[in-house]
């Protein structure tokens, strides 16, 4: 009955973002968007059970900020986009899921095709010009979902953005607890589970608490792409408590539009 009551509010609140998207987006004010995607990510997490807990402080500075986060499952950017706006990067396969996809597309979501190498550099050039304008920008270093027991090395190539517009890097961490504060396994993406699967296993857990720690930023001014991958890898690992895992290090050689 838990599942069915909240798949149910999912799909009314899923409704109601399409016809936000389709009557009052077109006309709209950047700040009216902003706020009206804020509201509605809050009502999907309502409606799919989880609680959400935000420590830190989010960036006050004026002009864009990219955010980097840990990834452990789908729910992560809307985590995100429920305390400030922000343009993720995602892989191109979420354009294709049903009405999330596209409902992703219309709010401003960038997707990446990730076997195509130097799409990165199509989208970190967008990314700057997204940061010029004042927008914010978001995207998970990790390029994949892990299963929460350690981090995966981040990868530098989209964080090019941050440095080429001199703008800041806020990391974000992101864990999900139960109600002793231990991990929560239901929320966590990974393997070959599919979305169904996923939001299932959701839908049935009870007590998920979703931690976000919004660590200080980091200039990206006379920085290094790899310089910053570091910072907020080595923050993010010190606020979740985890180790990171090893893998061969990028070769000097790597062009600045090497795919992540």
């Amino acid at each position: 009955m838990l599942r069915v009551l909240r798949l149910g509010g999912a799909v009314l609140v899923v409704l109601a973002g399409l016809l936000i998207l389709a009557g009052i987006f077109p006309w709209a004010s950047r700040t009216l968007r902003q706020s009206l995607t804020m509201r509605w990510t809050r009502a999907l997490l309502a409606a799919l059970g989880i609680r959400v807990c935000v420590s830190g402080d989010l960036p006050q500075m004026v002009g864009g900020v990219m955010f980097a986060a840990n990834h452990l499952s789908w729910l992560d950017p809307f985590l995100v986009l429920a305390q400030c706006p922000a343009h993720f990067v995602a892989k191109s396969e979420v354009r294709g899921w049903p009405v999330l996809g596209w409902l992703a597309a219309q709010s401003g979501t960038l997707f990446i095709e990730r076997e195509r190498r130097r799409d990165a550099g199509r989208i970190s050039a967008l990314f700057t010009e997204l940061l010029h304008a004042g927008d914010n920008v978001a995207l998970f270093p990790e390029s994949t979902t892990g299963d929460g027991s350690a981090l995966n090395p981040f990868k530098p190539a989209l964080l090019q953005a941050a440095c080429a517009s001199n703008s800041h890097l806020c990391p974000v961490a992101i864990r999900y607890v139960d109600q002793a504060g231990h991990p929560h396994r239901a929320p966590v993406w990974v393997g070959d589970m599919t979305f169904a699967e996923s939001i299932l296993r959701i839908t049935a857990a009870r007590g998920i608490t979703a931690e976000l720690t919004f660590c200080p930023c980091i200039t990206g001014a006379h920085q290094t792409r790899r310089e910053l991958a570091l910072q907020a890898q080595t923050a993010i690992a010190s606020v979740l408590s985890l180790p990171v895992r090893r893998t061969p290090p990028e070769t000097p050689a790597c062009p600045p539009d090497a795919a992540p």
